[in-house]
Protein backbone atom coordinates (compact mmCIF):
# COMPACT_ATOMS: atom_id res chain seq x y z
CA UNK A 1 0.00 0.00 0.00
CA UNK A 2 0.80 3.70 -0.49
CA UNK A 3 0.09 6.77 0.99
CA UNK A 4 -0.26 10.17 -0.65
CA UNK A 5 -0.47 13.24 1.45
CA UNK A 6 -2.55 15.93 0.49
CA UNK A 7 -2.85 19.80 1.64
CA UNK A 8 -5.81 21.30 0.53
CA UNK A 9 -5.58 25.45 0.38
CA UNK A 10 -8.92 25.70 0.02
CA UNK A 11 -11.40 24.12 2.97
CA UNK A 12 -14.63 24.91 1.08
CA UNK A 13 -13.90 22.57 -1.31
CA UNK A 14 -12.46 19.66 1.61
CA UNK A 15 -16.17 17.75 1.36
CA UNK A 16 -16.02 17.55 -2.27
CA UNK A 17 -12.85 15.51 -2.08
CA UNK A 18 -13.56 13.64 0.50
CA UNK A 19 -16.82 12.55 -1.16
CA UNK A 20 -15.02 12.41 -4.37
CA UNK A 21 -12.45 9.73 -2.54
CA UNK A 22 -15.10 7.98 -0.88
CA UNK A 23 -16.69 6.43 -4.46
CA UNK A 24 -13.11 5.24 -5.43
CA UNK A 25 -12.77 1.52 -4.04
CA UNK A 26 -8.83 1.70 -4.37
CA UNK A 27 -8.86 4.24 -1.63
CA UNK A 28 -9.04 4.60 1.74
CA UNK A 29 -9.36 7.55 3.54
CA UNK A 30 -7.64 8.41 7.07
CA UNK A 31 -7.82 11.68 8.39
CA UNK A 32 -5.32 12.74 11.23
CA UNK A 33 -5.90 14.92 14.13
CA UNK A 34 -3.78 18.11 14.15
CA UNK A 35 -1.26 17.61 17.07
CA UNK A 36 -0.94 20.33 19.95
CA UNK A 37 1.65 21.97 20.79
CA UNK A 38 2.82 22.11 24.07
CA UNK A 39 3.45 25.60 25.99
CA UNK A 40 7.35 24.94 25.26
CA UNK A 41 7.22 24.24 21.26
CA UNK A 42 4.95 27.58 21.41
CA UNK A 43 7.24 29.42 22.83
CA UNK A 44 9.75 28.10 20.33
CA UNK A 45 8.00 29.25 17.29
CA UNK A 46 6.75 32.74 18.95
CA UNK A 47 11.28 32.89 19.35
CA UNK A 48 11.89 32.04 16.09
CA UNK A 49 8.97 34.44 14.26
CA UNK A 50 10.21 37.40 16.12
CA UNK A 51 14.06 36.57 15.03
CA UNK A 52 12.75 35.95 11.17
CA UNK A 53 10.80 39.25 11.74
CA UNK A 54 14.00 40.72 13.19
CA UNK A 55 16.37 39.56 10.13
CA UNK A 56 14.03 40.65 7.82
CA UNK A 57 13.21 44.21 9.18
CA UNK A 58 17.08 44.19 9.44
CA UNK A 59 17.58 43.66 5.98
CA UNK A 60 15.23 46.49 5.14
CA UNK A 61 17.10 48.92 7.11
CA UNK A 62 14.07 49.27 9.35
CA UNK A 63 15.28 48.10 12.52
CA UNK A 64 18.21 50.39 14.51
CA UNK A 65 21.28 48.20 14.63
CA UNK A 66 22.75 48.37 17.83
CA UNK A 67 26.86 48.61 18.33
CA UNK A 68 28.70 46.15 20.32
CA UNK A 69 29.01 48.17 23.37
CA UNK A 70 25.08 47.98 24.00
CA UNK A 71 24.49 44.56 23.69
CA UNK A 72 27.15 43.76 26.28
CA UNK A 73 25.67 46.31 28.03
CA UNK A 74 21.74 44.59 28.01
CA UNK A 75 24.00 41.24 29.09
Amino acid sequence: MSQLVLNIKKKSKLPFLKELLKHMEFVEVVESKPKKMTPAEKRILKDVDEAVDFVNNFKKNTSKQKSFDQLLREL
